[in-house]
């Protein structure tokens, strides 16, 4: 078994083996510097100093100057989009869903409550309900409408905005997706 010593002494070393055998490499190695990269892409800022200053997005309207480092954008309004999706889903859903189990029942006159918005008005005059049932389906309409009155103007008139040139574009792609260990579809994947 060889036993080595290294000593250092001003940057020089020196090694003694006890059985004769080559000396010790040096401590330290020259390495070689890592290749040059491209710099990362517009918008990624991966803990390299702060993000450029200002919002992402900034209110403007048609005429109004453009800062520079950003550029007009038309975009849905999100806010009416969510709301009124929200409302105008759930309370169509729960309707659909109580007009199926009406319909299977062998009451034929609710078959209407499918149809968004009208359905519980039309089913108003083709049924005979008590007063409760009556203020629901009135109640159910007028909810339906608010929600439709929301979503509709959200997605149909965009609003103008300022984006920040480094942000990038919202998207969405389908993708495959695995849903188990032996079994696949498609799901949607995006930026937003």
């Amino acid at each position: 078994m060889a036993t080595w010593l290294v000593v250092s002494f001003s940057g020089a070393e020196h090694a003694r083996a006890d059985d004769g055998a080559p000396p010790a490499p040096p401590l330290v190695q020259a390495q070689s510097l890592p290749a040059p990269q491209a710099p990362p892409p517009p918008g990624f800022h991966g803990g390299h100093g702060a993000p450029p200053a200002g919002p992402k997005v900034l209110p403007w309207r048609e005429g109004e100057p453009v800062p520079p480092g950003y550029h007009p954008e038309t975009r849905v309004r999100k806010g009416l989009v969510i709301s009124g999706s929200i409302v105008f889903g759930t309370v169509y859903l729960f309707t659909a869903i109580g007009g199926g189990d009406a319909v299977y029942r062998g009451s034929p006159g609710y078959a209407a409550l499918f149809v968004p918005c009208a359905g519980p008005f039309i089913t108003l005059a083709t049924t005979r309900q008590d007063d409760l049932e009556t203020m629901a389906l009135v109640l159910d309409g007028l909810v339906q409408i608010t929600g439709a009155a929301l979503l509709i103007p959200g997605l149909l008139v965009p609003r103008s905005v300022l984006v920040r040139n480094d942000v990038s574009q919202p998207f969405v792609l389908p993708a495959p997706v695995a849903l188990g260990p032996s079994s696949a579809g498609l799901g949607l994947v995006g930026r937003f």
